[in-house]
């Protein structure tokens, strides 16, 4: 129902427990050995390495850095991250683009991991709300990852690594906020975990707790409300880690988090003139468990997951449609003066897992696996009205989804010396989608069907060269996809053939990069060049009358582009980053929405950032907190060439953070100012799609905070 709703205002592995050898096998350095200050560990390709010995693109924000900035979701991460950028309507509500690729219509083109739970959806703006909430650290790979990580991995793929259970001992933290936001109410945030061995060194669980309440700032002109897009958001996390000898783990993870936002984030100047209430709420269950099993060998690992959730959003029709009411219909004035819309959609998700990887010291590693994907999707409602009622429903809609896929990949790497390495990987994917809807468009009942299956096969190449243990440069070709899907062919009405599905959509990126760190990583750098082919786009076209939308693959979009980052550490207590990325995707074949020349939809052709962190000693126990953060994003814009209005622009925005406070001990309190310059841009300009207000960047918010570890 979401694609109707649209087209109509036009008018969605395993990394094992014991640290893979691999690394070894393939003439890595290891990951723990000779490490230095400012080193990460990552797991990009699903065993343990530092950061610098991954020859991809790759950035790995710790748990630390992420306590540092303040980080709270998704958008904080366009302050460190080169070419990712994002836009939100609603509390959690985000669309994400990385190096210029992204999209309105069919599934994500970023890939998200929790742990080794893939979030993946069918829905680009219907993405999965994740807390930055006691995580050791959040990776995002850019480029192509189809290999490793499956379908919608064409930008890239996010990887929330959650911290596990210690064994050696108890600890824990909380965490504290207190803010208000310019022209609106107050934000609290509470968050404690808590660690505790039930046998040392064998068992250990913890615990995690989270509330944020985060303050409305538009007011409700019609009504006379006030700040009613304040939001309730809550998270518990539990998990328990068995590791009874070197050989075998077991872990268990439970997560459950809640939104609630009385209306989503459209208005124009703080205020809103809507009639009808726009809720927002968002709640799922995530279970996961994971084993792994040294054979000597190589390691074999295998997990599964379930995930429920129910997400419901409602918004305001009344003005594109209380006019047809009156107009066409000849409904007297005032007798309708309302219409809203409501949306549930249902999901149940089944992942599951295995993999086996080579534990062996020569110049040859590889590993493989499959795995399995159940996604069961039911999305049902419709309009109302009011004060007066209609014989028969504007727009109503009950879709039922199942889509199963399967896949199995594998990968090798080869050192032919210990400076030269190359690595092949291949992914096959295959999925079954089968649908049963029936929808409604003013009174006209119709019945979809659709039973069909999409495959596709997925290579990586790549080649890399170590001048040193901490200096590589490296070439990298990938190619990445999204699955195909239905399309509404009742919306013909008879006068057009639509096509029953749309297939796959597909991405090639080329790309050379260079990696170094200098002067004992007082200085890191990453850049590297890239182009991208993508091809049988998926596009919006649309069936006679602009009721329905028809999804096609045509045109093709290419371009070159830039990532460029780099930290500082000129002297032990100051940190000094920044990054730039650059894109120039464009259409070089129209397509029915898209002329040549233009740019990919809410894609940013420029972004960049800079941070300063400064913690002096002050005394022998107190150290002084300074830190600055900024982040700039390009303009860019919504094009609909078979629309009226073809163009919506979205603004550049300039975003600066600031933190000051001491730190005492485990135990810091401090001083923080976002959007300290109260930038105000709105993420969209409406009308547009659904809203038909500007979606709101939120003001300047001004608080304290204070957080301690034992």
């Amino acid at each position: 129902m979401t694609k109707w709703i649209v087209a109509l205002m036009a008018s969605t592995a395993l990394l094992p427990a014991t640290a893979s050898a691999q690394a070894t096998a393939a003439g890595a350095a290891d990951a723990n050995a000779d490490s230095l200050p400012g080193d990460i560990i990552v797991t990009a390709q699903r065993y343990k390495q530092r950061l610098q010995d991954v020859p991809l693109s790759v950035s790995a924000v710790s748990g630390e850095e992420l306590a540092a900035r303040g980080t709270t979701d998704l958008k904080d991460l366009q302050y460190s991250v080169p070419g990712f950028s994002t836009y939100e309507t609603g509390a959690g509500r985000q669309t994400i683009q990385l190096r210029g690729i992204s999209t309105t219509i069919g599934a994500s083109t970023v890939g998200a991991y929790f742990d080794e739970t893939p979030l993946s959806l069918d829905t680009t703006t219907d993405g999965f709300n994740v807390r930055m909430i006691d995580l050791e650290r959040v990776e995002v790979l850019r480029g192509p990852q189809a290999t490793l990580y499956g379908q919608g991995s064409m930008g890239g793929t996010i990887r929330y690594i959650p911290a596990a259970p210690r064994l050696d001992a108890v600890s824990g933290s909380f965490d504290g906020e207190y803010s208000t936001t310019r022209y609106g109410a107050s934000n609290y945030k509470a968050v404690g975990v808590f660690n505790l061995p039930l046998t040392t060194d064998v068992a250990a669980i913890r615990l995690v707790a989270g509330y944020e309440r985060i303050g409305g700032f538009i007011d409700n002109v019609v009504t006379g409300e006030n700040n009613i897009n304040s939001a309730d958001i809550y998270t518990v996390r539990g998990s328990f880690l068995l590791q009874p000898d070197d050989r075998f783990s077991l872990s268990l993870l439970g997560l459950y988090q809640n939104t609630k936002q009385a209306n989503q984030d459209s208005g124009l100047d703080h205020k809103t003139s809507a009639l009808v209430p726009s809720p927002l709420r968002d709640r799922y269950t995530l279970v996961q468990g994971k084993i792994a099993y040294d054979l000597g060998f190589a390691e074999l690992s295998t997990s599964a997951s379930w995930i429920d959730r129910r997400n419901l959003t409602q918004f305001d029709l009344s003005p594109s449609f209380v006019p047809i009411l009156v107009g066409v219909f000849g409904l007297p004035v005032g007798f309708i003066d309302k219409v809203g819309v409501v949306a549930t959609t249902d999901y149940e998700i089944f992942n599951s897992e295995v993999r086996l990887a080579s534990q062996s010291d020569g110049p040859l590693g590889w590993q493989i696996g499959a795995a399995y994907n159940a996604l069961n999707i039911h999305q049902y409602g419709g309009t109302f009205t009011a004060p007066g009622s209609l014989p028969f429903a504007i727009i109503s809609s009950d879709d039922v989804r199942k889509n199963q896929s399967y896949t199995v990949y594998g990968e090798a790497n080869y050192a032919f010396t210990p400076q030269l390495k190359a690595i092949v990987g291949l992914r096959y994917f295959r999925e079954n989608k089968k649908r049963n809807g029936v929808s409604t468009n003013f009174g006209v009942s119709s019945i979809d069907v659709g039973d069909a299956s999409f495959e596709t096969v997925n290579p990586r190449f790549n080649l890399s060269y170590e001048f040193t243990p901490d200096s590589m440069v490296y070439a990298n070709a990938a190619k990445g996809f999204r699955s195909g899907g239905f399309n509404q062919t009742s919306s013909g009405g008879g006068l057009i053939d639509v096509p029953p599905t749309y297939e796959p959509d597909k991405i090639w990126t080329y790309e050379l990069g260079t990696k170094h760190q200098l002067f004992g990583n007082k200085l890191v750098l990453d850049a590297s060049v890239y182009r991208s082919e993508w091809s049988d786009v998926q596009s919006n076209n649309f069936a006679p009358g602009g009721v329905s939308t028809i999804i096609n693959n045509s045109g093709h979009v290419s371009g070159w582009g830039v990532d460029l980052s780099a930290t500082a550490r000129p002297i032990e207590d100051l940190t000094l980053a920044a990054t730039y990325g650059w894109n120039n995707l464009k259409f070089d074949e129209a397509t029915a929405d898209k002329a040549v020349g233009d740019p990919v939809d809410a894609a940013v052709r420029n972004s960049w950032s800079a941070s300063l962190d400064y913690r002096p000693p002050l005394s022998g126990t107190v150290t002084g907190i300074f830190r600055v953060d900024y982040q700039h994003a390009g303009k860019g814009q919504f094009t609909l060439r078979n629309q009226p209005v073809q163009i919506i622009k979205r603004p550049k925005r300039d975003l600066v953070n600031l933190r000051v406070g001491v730190g005492v001990g485990p135990v810091e309190v401090a001083l923080f100012a976002n959007n300290l310059f109260d930038e105000d841009a709105p993420s969209i300009i409406g009308p547009f799609s659904l809203f038909p207000e500007d979606v709101e960047q939120r003001p300047r918010v001004i608080g304290i905070s204070a957080s301690g570890r034992f």
